[in-house]
């Protein structure tokens, strides 16, 4: 992706906003790359509108897939129902009023929202693991590397 494009995500751990990384660390993605002029400040503050009904919940991993382009990315898939749902329609209706440019959705290949955490080298969720999510991500392309630009807590 292009520096500036951004994506919104729920990290497995707790992550420091401002920090970087090369590696994905373990998470859900709730929205694929997306471009808007605006600023994370700016993003993060209409987020929390946009998503204050939810709370904090528990993530309970539930079963195996495979994804990406060859269908070689090991996953662990989120027990349904689950409250990403609602976060991701939630943060997709944010961004469509703030026309913002959605990868999945210029490229028409978007495909249902099935929240997952995709293995990251030799980590791993398996069936029964848990996480609690509390906040949301925002990560910026920077170059070869990724930022955590803004954070949304949950609840608030």
């Amino acid at each position: 992706m292009q520096p500036g494009d951004r994506l919104i995500c729920a990290f497995v751990e707790r992550t420091d906003v401002r920090g970087t990384f090369r590696t994905w660390p373990l998470h859900v993605t709730i929205l694929p790359w997306l471009r808007l002029e605006s600023s994370s400040d700016t993003i993060a503050s209409g987020l929390v509108k946009a998503l204050q009904p939810v709370n904090p919940f528990e993530v309970v991993m539930d079963g195996q897939a495979v994804f990406g382009p060859r269908r070689n990315r090991p996953a662990a898939l989120v027990r349904l129902p689950t409250p990403f749902a609602d976060i991701e329609r939630r943060a997709r209706n944010y961004f469509h009023k703030k026309r913002a440019w959605l990868v999945d959705e210029t490229t028409k290949v978007r495909r249902e929202f099935l929240p997952h955490v995709t293995a990251q080298g030799d980590k791993q969720m398996q069936p029964g693991n848990t996480f609690m999510c509390d906040r949301v991500y925002i990560v910026e392309q920077k170059g070869d590397f990724k930022q955590v630009a803004g954070e949304i807590i949950l609840g608030t």
